[in-house]
């Protein structure tokens, strides 16, 4: 049985209006907002359990935005959701794809397969996308001044392959397994970008890593896109070295996020994140302060260094048939080391949203923001599902 999600005209219009009056009011957004497309269903929630009928389902949507460094996009994206095997509690693996192209021709092409195969039992991920668009480069640290020529346009071919098992009494994980990453970055044109003219600078002309590394995940969250309760908790460690790679480094991240309702769907989010490197970094892939799920308001990269740590909250609640409404704010941090955090230079944010239950029975919302930097700055998000 397949069954097709779609909205209406009149909801595309409105967040398209919503979109654009806000861009044209020259609120600085998320670059491309990637959201849109990377985050299509990361992962389907275990709702069929119990359900002898296999339900397969295929859902696109289409969707514009505007931004001052894409200017008008237009693309679409969607999912196939379907099941690799007849085990009674399996879950559904899915297909999710996206693409957009803009007037100033910028583009992005993605694919994002997730597969859940021999009754859970082993899980495959593999995100591929490929693009062209301009970015951003302010400097290292965190208090680099604003730059008017900070932009530079790029183009990348990024793949990540995540295959997990379930432990042998480690750590009483859910999941675990190896990763596979590999990113070809070219520097197209520095755009009058004086920063990336630092010869010395790691990655000033673009590179190609190659990464192996190992994950953990814990996740008792009721569901995976709108939970009212549980924890997930993710930590990875991917290794880049110089012999395959054009840059030898190390990266780990930790990922907290916990979910508690006072009523049904009332519900308050927090979520604490962690990302650091070790070694000879290209600045492309420091860790980045901003962007459209952590710090919303700040330009993701707006500051970048080897160490970031944020935490964030969130209030969620519907309060009219499907449409619902979100309050956060975050606060956070880059530095060139941990024990040199300096919690005197925190960076504030703070902002709004509005949603629209898309899929009813996923509970899946299409999302729009807006978020405030203490330093001034203001963004707009546009995508799928929740920020965290």
């Amino acid at each position: 049985m397949i069954k097709t999600y779609k909205f209406s005209p009149f909801t595309l219009l409105v967040v398209a209006f919503l979109c654009n009056n806000l861009a044209f009011a020259q609120i600085v957004t998320d670059t491309l907002s990637q959201d849109i497309i990377e985050n299509v269903y990361k992962e389907v929630p275990n709702t069929v359990k119990n359900d002898s009928i296999k339900r397969t389902s295929f859902s696109a949507y289409p969707y514009v935005f505007y931004s001052p460094e894409s200017q008008f996009a237009g693309g679409a994206g969607g999912i196939y959701i379907f099941y690799a095997g007849q085990e009674k509690d399996l879950k559904p693996s899915k297909i999710g794809f996206g693409g957009y192209y803009s007037t100033n021709k910028q583009y992005k092409l993605s694919v994002s397969p997730v597969l859940y195969l021999f009754d859970n039992n082993l899980y495959i991920e593999a995100p591929t996308s490929f693009g062209f668009f301009i970015n951003k480069y302010w400097g290292i640290g965190d208090d680099v001044p604003d730059y008017d020529n900070a932009s530079y346009s790029i183009q990348t071919f990024t793949t990540t392959v995540k295959v997990q098992i379930p432990p042998l009494l480690l750590f009483s994980a859910d999941r675990t397994g190896l990763i596979f990453d590999f990113d070809q970055t070219d520097i197209v044109d520095k755009l009058g970008n004086e920063k990336l003219e630092d010869e010395t600078l790691p990655g000033n002309n673009g590179g190609t890593i190659m990464g192996i590394g190992t994950d953990l995940t814990w996740d008792s969250r009721d569901n995976l896109f709108f939970p009212n309760s549980g924890i997930y908790q993710y930590f990875k460690t991917v290794i880049y070295p110089g012999g395959i790679s054009d840059f030898n480094f190390a990266l780990f991240e930790l990922d907290v996020k916990s979910f508690l309702a006072i009523a049904p769907d009332h519900v308050f989010a927090f979520n604490m994140y962690v990302q650091s490197v070790v070694g000879d970094t290209p600045f492309y892939k420091l860790p980045a302060l901003g962007g459209s799920k952590r710090m919303r308001g700040f330009f993701n990269g707006r500051y970048r260094d080897n160490f970031y740590g944020m935490l964030q909250a969130e209030y969620r609640q519907y309060f009219y048939r499907k449409w619902g409404f979100v309050a956060f704010a975050g606060a956070g941090n880059v530095s060139n080391t941990i024990v040199e955090y300096d919690f005197s230079s925190m960076k504030y944010s703070y902002g709004v949203g509005l949603r629209f239950l898309f899929n009813k029975q996923q509970k899946i919302n299409l999302r729009m923001d807006i978020g405030f930097g203490s330093d001034g700055s203001r963004g707009i998000y546009f995508g799928i599902q929740e920020a965290f």
